[in-house]
């Protein structure tokens, strides 16, 4: 579904996060961004620095509090509530899966980059939403979900695609997958 990228080093999964990033942006000068797990602002502020040609305009989400954090709080109830076209590029780096923000995001038939994360468990759970995509049930799922979970990447690649997504690029590291792709 797309190329992926190979690493051993968290220095260098950092950078392939910033690398995925740049080549996601948009062909345009300005370009709105929408970073839903907001954190320190560490990776889209390296975009900016090394992006200096396009106006960058970032707003940031967590429920933390964070010095680049424009909006503290729910990040569900704020993609809940936004006019999501207003934004190029919506960022969901979240440690874990964001299956259900990646919802509001297809629910609302957004058009444009996406960023996010799969990072299955070392127990290997997986997002029932994930699951049912892939034609399991909610009866199989409560006897016995681990043995359905193998594979995880691929069953999440898959529910990416019955929402619309052709292409995929990832860079991967153990359990770990950062990706993006583009909805038109």
């Amino acid at each position: 579904m797309g190329a992926s990228i190979k690493t051993n080093n968290d220095q260098l999964m950092t950078e392939a996060k910033i690398q995925l990033r740049i080549e996601s942006l948009p062909d345009k000068p300005e370009i709105n961004v929408l970073e839903a797990f907001g954190g320190e602002g560490v990776l889209w502020g390296a975009v900016q620095r090394r992006c200096p040609e396009k106006k960058i305009k970032i707003l940031s989400i967590d429920k933390e509090k964070y010095k680049r954090v424009q909006l503290q709080g729910d990040n569900i109830k704020f993609l809940m509530s936004f006019n999501l076209s207003q934004f190029d590029v919506i960022d969901l780096d979240a440690y874990g899966m964001p299956t259900k923000q990646l919802e509001i995001v297809f629910s609302k038939k957004f058009k444009g980059v996406v960023h996010c994360t799969f990072i299955q468990s070392i127990t290997g759970n997986m997002d029932h939403v994930i699951l049912k995509a892939n034609g399991y049930t909610k009866a199989m799922l409560q006897k016995a979900q681990s043995l359905f979970t193998h594979n995880g990447i691929d069953k999440f690649l898959n529910y990416l695609a019955i929402n619309g997504v052709k292409r995929v690029k990832m860079a991967s590291k153990s359990r770990k997958h950062y990706l993006w792709f583009s909805l038109k």
